[in-house]
């Protein structure tokens, strides 16, 4: 969540009409940006900074909920088997 609101702040992911889509112009740099404030953040191990973080970018958007919410009945058509677990077994 949180990294779906940097990306949305930084322009990288926008929503209109209960839909999103990928400004791939802009992803690069804000991916870049994202990963340097979170590897900073774990190599600086700043508490107050990781969590000013969370408590910036940890709530999911009233939006993006009501999207997700008027998608919950769209079918999906591919039903994937995984077969990983068999090798384990």
């Amino acid at each position: 969540m949180m990294e779906f609101n940097y990306l949305s702040e930084q322009g990288a992911i926008v929503g209109a009409g209960g839909r999103y889509r990928a400004d791939f112009t802009k992803m690069p740099a804000a991916i870049a940006r994202l990963a340097k404030e979170l590897l900073e953040q774990e190599a600086s191990g700043d508490r107050a900074r990781a969590e000013a973080w969370f408590t910036k970018y940890d709530k999911m958007p009233a939006a993006l909920r009501q999207a997700l919410v008027a998608a919950k009945n769209v079918p999906v058509d591919v039903d994937p088997i995984f077969s990983l677990m068999e090798r384990f077994e």
